[in-house]
């Protein structure tokens, strides 16, 4: 899928990602890992980020901590908006290599923010999973499958128990 239809959506995650990730981990100061997730619709109107101290990320959708930055959800609803093409309310290769485009964006998003949030925050950054899925739809266990391969060291694969399933 060509990426330049991203390319505006990349550079606000890029900018605006490190101040959110901030947020979540300094409200997070004192625990010893924090799973950090993207979860958007089945028609992918958005993202919002969720979190939590679990090792479980297959109970995303009753984890309490949550937020809504405007930069993941506007951005993407203009991509989507122009891929007339794509049915996004049912399961397809183009959703799916959209989907994998869209996951590309957000993992170098994600290994651009600066170790220094981290640090402040009294984490490192393996201390962190990162992940993204859909909150209903056609992708969800595929999303979160191969999001966390995308978004994540292999040391942190194996402090949440993921390296067994990679």
């Amino acid at each position: 899928m060509d990426t330049i239809m991203f390319e505006k959506f990349g550079q606000k995650c890029s900018k605006e990602l490190p101040n959110e990730i901030g947020k979540i981990l300094s409200i997070a100061k004192g625990q010893k890992a924090c799973a950090i997730g993207f979860i958007t619709t089945d028609d992918f109107y958005g993202f919002y980020l969720v979190w939590n101290y679990s090792n479980n990320i297959d109970e995303y959708y009753d984890w309490e901590n949550g937020l809504e930055p405007d930069f993941l959800y506007q951005p993407l609803v203009d991509i989507v908006e122009t891929c007339k093409d794509i049915d996004f309310c049912n399961p397809s290769d183009e959703k799916w290599e959209f989907t994998q485009t869209l996951l590309s964006v957000l993992e170098k998003s994600i290994k651009q923010i600066p170790d220094e949030i981290f640090k402040t925050n009294n984490f490192k950054r393996e201390d962190i999973l990162f992940f993204s899925t859909m909150s209903d739809g056609d992708y969800i266990q595929e999303m979160i499958d191969t999001s966390v391969k995308m978004f994540n060291a292999l040391e942190t694969l194996q402090i949440y128990g993921i390296y067994n399933n990679c």
